[in-house]
Parts: structure tokens; sequence; C-alpha cells
């Protein structure tokens, strides 16, 4: 391919598509109508012998060529804005980028109030869309372009996803006050004779902790599972089940006719981690995005 051929609005063209994944989004991000960047579309198709954009449900989504030429292309890009003495840098203040992260509501109830207050003082501009994701859907949503962002628990992510631990998570559990057994200490004996309430976004019967006792060659009654923690204290305070959440919710809110105990096990915890598509590592609106949630989150870890 001649360099005479190449013209650097379609790379910008390119980078932004990549970033926004839909075609109205990418063109008023660069100040062009919709058709003028669905023309400069059809000529990076016709100059890579590639669809590199394909339809899908709420937006495009980046072929397999788009993928592998998003990190040399993002690297001479900025490579250029760097000679040119940064014009087109990311700036904070002057963005309206729409960044869209998937996590869980514990993760938004303990991090994103800090981030949001963050994002209102030095970048106002900026709007979140915060996703419910099944666990099983975070790759394919970070590989297709539909998340910016998720935070959550996936050791088993492939290569292509990049990851930064934010924050340590320690575990409470929960009972009513008025339990017929449960007062004074949770024994293990106790834990495991009990039914428990799961809060899970797989939809199942079975958490991490499961997976933990699982080793340990014990097992516990999961008798009901849910997506979201706000009902937890209203069914725990009336039933004699228990529930196992994260310390940092707990200690956000004064939860009444509830009665809370250290697991009644030795554990590490786990880290709550932040994970992002490689097509990204070098995008500076989402490396500004990153390092604001690094530093946030250290308000969490002071807090906890």
């Amino acid at each position: 391919m001649k360099l005479a051929a190449v013209d650097l609005n379609l790379l910008v063209a390119f980078d932004a598509l990549l970033s926004e994944g839909s075609v109205s989004v990418a063109a008023a991000r660069i100040g062009l109508s919709q058709p003028a960047m669905s023309k400069r579309l059809a000529h990076l198709r016709q100059l890579f012998a590639d669809d590199l954009f394909v339809r899908s449900a709420d937006g495009v989504r980046p072929t397999e060529k788009a993928l592998d030429l998003a990190d040399p292309i993002r690297a001479a890009l900025r490579q250029i804005e760097d000679t040119l003495g940064g014009l087109g840098r990311f700036l904070p203040e002057r963005s309206q980028r729409v960044f869209r992260i998937a996590t869980t509501d514990h993760v938004t109830v303990t991090l994103i109030p800090d981030l949001m207050a963050t994002l209102r003082r030095i970048a106002p501009g900026i709007s979140l869309v915060i996703r419910s994701l099944h666990r099983q859907e975070v790759i394919d949503q970070l590989e297709k372009g539909s998340v910016d962002l998720a935070i959550t628990i996936l050791p088993d992510a492939p290569t292509s996803i990049k990851r930064a631990s934010l924050f340590h998570v320690d575990w409470i559990s929960l009972v009513s006050a008025s339990h017929p057994e449960i007062t004074d200490e949770l024994t293990l004996g106790l834990f495991l004779k009990y039914p428990h309430l799961l809060v899970t976004h797989v939809g199942d019967l079975k958490g991490y902790i499961d997976r933990m006792l699982d080793d340990r060659g014990m097992k516990r009654y999961v008798a009901m599972s849910l997506p979201y923690a706000l009902a937890v204290p209203a069914i725990i305070a009336r039933t004699d089940m228990i529930c196992t959440l994260s310390a940092n919710l707990i200690d956000l809110a004064s939860w009444p006719d509830i009665r809370s105990f250290p697991v009644p096990f030795e554990y590490s915890g786990y880290e709550e981690t932040m994970l992002w598509h490689r097509r990204n590592d070098s995008d500076p609106g989402h490396s500004w995005l990153r390092r604001t949630l690094l530093e946030v989150s250290e308000t969490v870890e002071r807090r906890a």
C-alpha cells in the first residue's frame, strides 16, 4: 500500500469508530455528519479490503482485521499528535464522550459515586452508562466494543483482555437480629446448617463461596439467588437465612434488624478488577478513564 493513497482523516475516522462503536456517535465526535462518516467508512473498507466494522444490535463492532489494525493505527495517530504539539489530545474538561462500564451493583454503589463526583468536577461533559451483564457476556461485549470497561472477577479472561486490580474486597455474613440460633457468634457449623441467600449475576445457586467450600469438602444450602443487593436486608431480617456480602457495601449504610459476623473460615478475599480490550490500550480517553478509576479506587481502599 502506497502512503500517498492513505488519507489521514480516514485513520482518524477509523479510530473514532473503534472507540465509539457507532457511526453516528463517531461522526459527532470528529465533527462530521453521519453520511460523511459512512462515506469514510466505505473508503476504509476499500483501502483495507475488509468490512472493518459490521452492524450489531447496538451499533457496529470491529472485525478481526480491524482489531489487528487498532494498535498500530492508534500508535501512529498518537505519534503524529505528539509531533504536532499535542493537537487533538484527549481533554477531559472539554470531552463529551460516553463511556460504557459493565459491573455489579456492589461496585456501582461503592466505586461509581466517587467516580461520578470526580467526573462532574473535572470532566462535566463526559457521560457514563452502567450496564449489568451476565459474567459469561462480559468478554463478548468487550470484544464487540459494546462496553469500554468491565469491573468484575474474571480470572479466565483471554489474552486479548487487559486487567488491573482496583481494590480488595472482604466479606461479612448477615443474619436477622431475631435469628433463632445465631446470636453472639456465627460458627462454621451454624454457617453450614442454615439456608443462604446468594447475590449473583450468573442466575444460579452456586457462587464463589460455594466453590471455596467445595475445595474444603463442605457444602452449604443456597435457598435463593438474586442479581442485586437492595432486597437483601428485608429478606434476611424476616427469615433464618444467611447472606454473605462485601464489607464495603455493608459499611455504606445502617441496615436495621440485621446482625453481621465475620465469615467463619479462612480466606484471602479477592481483588475487584478492571478489564478492557487490548484495542483500547493506547486510546488516550480510555487511558485517562482507567487512570481516574485507579485513583478513585484508592478512596475505596482507605474507607475499607
